[in-house]
């Protein structure tokens, strides 16, 4: 349902991740983080939203 209501607004699913990390686990977090910087870069510009504005 979360994944209608993104692409509703324009946001695709694949840029929206729900990951749960302890205050504890920073070097994880770094990676969860480093991770999704790349994907969302190799997947471009949002176009949905790039027309809207």
């Amino acid at each position: 349902m979360l994944e209608r209501v993104l692409e509703f607004i324009g946001i695709e699913p694949a840029r929206f991740r729900v990951r749960w990390v302890s205050g504890s686990e920073g070097p994880r977090f770094a990676e969860i983080i480093t991770q999704m910087t790349e994907e969302i870069r190799a997947l471009g510009p949002n176009r949905k939203l790039r027309d809207v504005v």
